[in-house]
């Protein structure tokens, strides 16, 4: 979260592209083909899909919920299954007793071991909720700029990736050199700024 309350940290970029005429509702069916849908135990370890700003566990997205006067705000929505590991320990050791038993055995082999392990975890997945984590995303539509409430490196490159993939526009991350380039500098300029290294201003380390 962020955009509304809580955290002002964020990571910001440019938009790289032109909006279509019509971007409104062409904007409103690509955020819905990408929507959150829940995340079942018999499912993938994760999932990922745009949900309310204001609400995570809306994801039933329309103009009303996504514009904003000259905004697009979505919030990304990551559900992700983490079981405590003492927990999933004692039922696989206890599935494990049980499985030998049947079969008279002292051992499982490999295959055996990882399909136990599967059918514990769908099992205790049943019994616990999916771990979520949220993200709000913010854009300008008249600046191009558009505002992720996170620095984490990995959620920048996937919110990154499921806009290019939402919307079909380039993200540039915010540096000296786009921020110069998008104010108009002469030529001569940008070939200077094309070519500059940064400067270490502490003492070598021994």
């Amino acid at each position: 979260m962020g955009a509304l309350k809580g955290s002002i940290s964020y990571s910001k970029h440019y938009v790289r592209g032109t909006l279509p005429d019509d971007f409104h509702d062409a904007f409103v069916e690509r955020v819905r083909l990408r929507a959150f849908r829940p995340l079942g135990p018999e499912e993938d370890e994760a999932r990922i899909g745009w949900c309310s700003i204001e609400n995570p566990l809306d994801c039933e997205l329309d103009h009303g919920k996504i514009f904003f006067n000259n905004y697009l705000n979505l919030g990304l929505r990551i559900d992700r299954w983490q079981i405590p590991g003492p927990l999933f320990k004692a039922h696989f050791a206890e599935a494990e007793r049980e499985h030998l038993a049947k079969r008279g055995r002292a051992k499982l082999g490999k295959s055996e071991k990882e399909e136990l392990a599967l059918r514990v975890s769908r099992k205790l997945r049943k019994q616990l909720v999916p771990v979520m984590k949220t993200v709000d995303l913010s854009w300008n539509l008249e600046t191009g700029v558009v505002r992720f409430w996170t620095q984490s490196p990995a959620l920048v490159e996937t919110l990154g990736e499921i806009f290019d993939a939402t919307f079909g526009l380039d993200l540039v991350p915010e540096s000296p050199f786009t921020a110069a380039s998008r104010i108009g500098l002469a030529e001569v300029h940008e070939r200077t700024f094309a070519v500059l290294q940064p400067s270490v201003f502490h003492a070598p380390l021994s």
